[in-house]
């Protein structure tokens, strides 16, 4: 490996870092104008993409699961406020979160929606990292689910627009 290499995957991982926690910052136009450009090759900008955007969702999930710990919420989140009576939209809400907790939570089901949620966005994966943030879900199978979703889907679309499998269709 040349030191270009090691360059060109930590541009990669810090864009998509920062663009996993804003998500105005779009890897798929980072992977377009890279190869356009042809300043990073498909396999540091696929690498780079996918764990920078794992490491990202890891920061957001952390941030939402710890965030009740801050002082400053703490102390706002003392006064008392009244509980509104739930009206029928509230309680439909309410019932499709815990069904979807109970998705997430659940030993075989949990890791595999959070793997297709980081390799086809189904469902979207900051909803599904702010989701996921408020089960129990331990933090290393969302980790190791969202991430290794997000490395294939970055391999996969960077490779995929540089052309490695067009000898195959």
């Amino acid at each position: 490996m040349t030191d270009g290499f090691w360059w060109q995957l930590l541009v990669a991982l810090a864009y998509a870092t920062l663009g996993s926690v804003i998500p105005v910052l779009n890897s798929e136009a980072f992977i377009v104008a890279s190869l356009a450009t042809g300043l990073i090759d498909p396999w540091s900008l696929g690498l780079g993409l996918g764990v920078g955007q794992g490491a990202g969702k890891m920061i957001l999930f952390l941030a939402v699961r710890q965030g009740r710990r801050l002082p400053w919420l703490r102390s706002s989140a003392g006064i008392a406020r009244p509980t509104p009576e739930p009206g029928t939209l509230r309680a439909r809400w309410r019932a499709l979160v815990r069904r979807l907790d109970a998705v997430v939570e659940h030993p075989r089901w949990g890791p595999l929606g959070l793997f297709m949620s980081g390799s086809v966005s189904l469902p979207p994966n900051y909803a599904t990292t702010l989701l996921a943030a408020t089960t129990r879900i331990r933090f290393p199978v969302f980790a190791a689910s969202m991430s290794l979703g997000l490395i294939a889907r970055s391999l996969v679309i960077s490779l995929a627009l540089a052309g490695v499998f067009d000898h195959w269709f």
